[in-house]
């Protein structure tokens, strides 16, 4: 009874231990695999799309159908090949 039968050493091995790896391992895992690639990857996936595709747009409504007329026409060229 000097020791209680080592049953908060044997719990602290056991339980604590094991929660503060599996919490260290999940911490590790949204910190870099979702916060770092899902969601920062995401987003400068998406803004780099957009200052890309921001160079294309000349307001000219002319232009905007010659490349809808050049489209179509390659996507002809595609399934009639």
């Amino acid at each position: 009874m000097r020791n209680r039968f080592y049953f908060d050493e044997i719990y602290e091995v056991v339980f604590i231990r094991t929660h503060d790896l599996l919490a260290s391992i999940a911490a590790w895992f949204d910190r870099w695999i979702i916060a770092g690639l899902a969601v920062r990857g995401t987003h400068g996936t998406t803004e780099l799309v957009g200052r890309m595709l921001r160079l294309l747009q000349t307001g000219n409504l002319q232009t905007y159908a010659f490349l809808f007329a050049l489209g179509v026409a390659f996507v002809l060229y595609l399934a009639l090949k």
